[in-house]
């Protein structure tokens, strides 16, 4: 009888450590990209909820009369994220007899950041 390896099935010990490391690998690179799509998710949620912070403000300006229109600011929260809104209501401007009506909603959640809506309507608001 001859012993021959030729017809055993099986894994070396250098085939299963390459084996776990590759599954490791793909382990922790799996892990990364669930931290940065969670980030991206965050920021886009913030993003979502001051964007539809500023476009309340301006459509409330629009919606008003030209005389109830006034410059101000204010903080409002939705979803947990802070928003601090400042509108600008100028007269005359782009053109005479046009008003441009500006809000800027501004958040810190997950980074300062920064967004200004601008239109302009017709009439002439109260200075």
């Amino acid at each position: 009888m001859t012993n021959s390896r030729r017809g055993q099935g099986g894994f070396t010990l250098i085939e299963s450590l390459v084996a776990l490391g590759l599954v490791a690998s793909a382990g922790v690179v799996a892990s990364v990209a669930a931290v940065a799509m969670l980030q991206l998710e965050h920021a886009a949620h913030a993003e979502a909820v001051g964007l539809a912070l500023a476009g309340e403000k301006l459509e409330e300006l629009v919606a008003a009369l030209p005389p109830a229109r006034r410059s101000g600011n204010d903080e409002s929260q939705l979803d947990g994220i802070d928003v601090a809104r400042v509108w600008r209501v100028v007269n005359d401007d782009p053109t005479r007899g046009l008003t441009r009506l500006e809000v800027t909603a501004r958040w810190e959640a997950p980074a300062l950041t920064l967004l200004t809506l601008v239109t302009a309507v017709p009439g002439r608001s109260e200075p």
